[in-house]
């Protein structure tokens, strides 16, 4: 149980009002590339694959990740593909997707600007701080996960 030493929120609520806010950044920062969320995981799925993966499998991660339904995260490979940023090829058994060569260099752009503008928030806080902070979300996550 946690206690709330005056008149501070409760840690449930800091965490949510804090993910939202660093959320909004982050999406600002996307918007900055034109690009939305559901693109920005496909190609961080693909980024952290480093090799092709199968549709279907990139199709449950946006799933678990983001509850997008399987024809939406279709779509969202398919505009990938459009834009040049990601290799989708449907006609494979299994369908499979990877980021291209220039979609490796723009999502490396991207990153870049995402962290720098997301980083602004941590700036100035003492990153022993922020290791702990990371080592109590990351372990109430794994309970929660688990309850």
């Amino acid at each position: 149980m946690t206690v709330n030493p005056g008149p501070r929120p409760s840690l449930g609520r800091a965490l949510g009002e804090t993910a939202r806010l660093i959320g909004r950044l982050h999406r600002r920062a996307l918007a900055d590339f034109d690009v939305d969320f559901p693109t920005w995981m496909v190609l961080t799925l693909l980024k952290e694959a480093a090799a092709p993966l199968p549709a279907d499998e990139v199709v449950r991660e946006l799933d678990r990740r983001l509850d997008l339904a399987g024809p939406d995260a279709v779509r969202v490979l398919e505009r990938a593909a459009t834009a040049g940023h990601v290799a989708y090829r449907p006609g494979n058994a299994p369908a499979t997707a990877e980021l291209t060569e220039a979609g490796a260099a723009y999502f490396a752009a991207l990153y870049a600007h995402a962290r720098e503008i997301t980083d602004a928030a941590f700036e100035g806080i003492d990153p022993a701080e922020l290791d702990t902070a990371l080592t109590v979300v990351l372990t109430a996550g794994e309970r929660a996960a688990t309850l």
